[in-house]
């Protein structure tokens, strides 16, 4: 990749630095735009479509290389480079910058910036993201770029709002669910424990060949268990040890969570990690839980101790294995 050895309105003659005369008019014209109101955005359009050169042969503007433009002192003659604008301009476009920046009062540490599952749109299940501006009325709004639904919800309100989700949950443990949907096994599944009948019924039993076909279907037997009533288990454990809570609490959050969904109506449902979706209602009367269709089967984010319990769930499948493993060994 092409880098530049000075910056863009300069030149290296004869072991001094001098102007550029296209690329200095170049930084000239980009601060009178700045100035004169024009975005960044606008301003890289406009320089990539009249084919401004930042390197030879290479145009390539964008916002964050003009950013880099606006608030280098070199311009103003800093560092031993001669001064290309003066520095009432590169001032007035400093204040210009500032009064432009919408996020220089956020707060990084807070509670909304430590949030670690996605927000999904309500009307088409895509990603939504967090717009702040603090020059609106709604200072803070979620916005899905899929199907540009917009919903302003305040930090505090959104943040109760899942508060308030997991309080229902606490308080009502038994809308749960984590039945495991009954289904056949693949038909993989039955031709190996066919064919390892088979070869165990056989006068002359190879080793080898049985012990691989057994691991391979045990394998099989493993990835097709549902571990819908484990995982649902351990929420209702994290959540019994929790009690109800004050505030938000994202650690909690994403252990029993796999997404957030955000409505319209700016209450929140919880897509838990056993696929079951809860949502508190506005109107306290009426509850609404139902289950996805599409259940999360896999606990990657408990703790040692809990994978542990997680473990006696999945000792049932060795029921699928009568005989086999003691065939083995035995072999």
């Amino acid at each position: 990749m092409k880098m530049r050895n000075i910056p863009f309105g300069y030149r290296m003659e004869n072991g001094k630095i001098i102007f550029h005369p296209t690329e200095s008019q170049a930084v000239k014209d980009i601060f009178s735009d700045y100035l004169g109101g024009q975005s960044l955005l606008k301003i890289a359009q406009s320089l990539n479509e009249r084919q401004v050169e930042y390197l030879p042969g290479t145009t390539g503007w964008n916002k964050a290389r003009l950013k880099r433009i606006i608030e280098d002192k070199r311009y103003i003659g800093g560092d031993g480079y001669p001064p290309i604008i003066e520095q009432r301009i590169y001032d007035k476009a400093q204040a210009v910058r500032d009064s432009r920046n919408t996020q220089k009062a956020l707060d990084r540490t807070a509670d909304i910036f430590r949030l670690q599952l996605s927000v999904l749109c309500e009307k088409c299940g895509e990603p939504m993201q967090r717009r702040h501006d603090s020059r609106t009325t709604y200072q803070e709004k979620w916005v899905c770029k899929s199907c540009d639904e917009v919903i302003k919800i305040s930090d505090d309100a959104f943040l109760s709002a899942i508060t308030e989700c997991i309080n229902y949950l606490i308080a009502k443990p038994n809308i749960l669910q984590g039945d495991p949907t009954p289904t056949e096994p693949p038909v993989e599944v039955i031709r190996l424990k066919n064919e390892i009948g088979r070869m165990l019924d056989s006068p002359a039993i190879e080793k080898e060949p049985l012990k691989n076909r057994i691991f391979e279907y045990a394998s099989l037997v493993y990835e097709t268990l549902d571990t819908t009533q484990c995982i649902t288990e351990m929420i209702r454990a994290t959540l019994q040890r929790t009690g109800p809570i004050s505030c938000h609490n994202g650690e909690l959050t994403a252990k029993i969570a796999a997404a957030i969904i955000l409505h319209a109506d700016k209450t929140v449902s919880l897509t838990l990690k056993n696929g079951q979706q809860i949502r508190k209602e506005k109107n306290d009367a009426t509850d609404s839980t139902h289950i996805a269709k599409e259940s999360t089967h896999h606990c990657s984010d408990y703790t040692a101790g809990e994978c542990a319990q997680h473990a006696k769930y999945y000792q049932a499948g060795s029921r699928l294995l009568p005989g086999i493993h003691q065939a083995g060994r035995t072999a």
